[in-house]
């Protein structure tokens, strides 16, 4: 009868040769994992950043009809002691002005009554493209002093096309 010793069966282990393309493989893995991470953070930022200026878009979209439709005039004065306006809507005992701030990225309404001010941030544009990512068009007209349509453009990505926001006034009969 034999009696087997331990050395008589299958080896156990890695061969040197197994073990170096080992260490080679994760040596190549955790040299680019580091570089996959920072971009992976970088397209998330941006991801955000344009995820947030779409919803300053859509909240502006939710007031600025309704806005609009009120209105007995349409001009760009400043109203409410609010900077940087881009349209200011005015009907009897009420202005709305749509401001931004250039240095916080800032799109505000601001609403004035007698009653005080009121300032509902709309969004920010943390990455717009220019000084001012909202610009307003008054139709076909160049004057924004009586237009019945108004018009707000928005620029969020220079490689994207802008939002065009339309709203068309009441008539003045009305």
């Amino acid at each position: 009868m034999t009696t087997r010793r331990p050395t008589d069966g299958p080896e156990s282990g890695f061969t040197l040769t197994e073990l170096l393309v080992t260490i080679v493989i994760v040596g190549i893995i955790a040299a680019l994992l580091p570089k996959a991470i920072i971009i992976g953070l970088r397209f998330t930022a941006g991801t955000e950043k344009r995820v947030a200026a779409t919803g300053a878009v859509g909240t502006l979209n939710r007031y600025f009809y309704g806005d609009v439709h009120s209105a007995d005039s349409v001009t760009t004065r400043p109203a409410c002691g609010a900077g940087g306006v881009i349209v200011h809507l005015s009907r009897p005992g009420t202005d709305t002005v749509y401001t931004y701030d250039q240095q916080t990225g800032a799109l505000n309404r601001v609403t004035c009554t007698d009653k005080g001010v009121v300032t509902t941030l709309l969004g920010r544009f943390d990455n717009a493209p220019s000084t001012h990512p909202v610009t307003l068009r008054c139709g076909a007209e160049t004057s924004c002093t009586s237009p019945m349509e108004v018009t707000l453009t928005v620029r969020t990505d220079p490689t994207a096309p802008p939002a065009t926001l339309t709203a068309v006034r009441r008539s003045s009969a009305s």
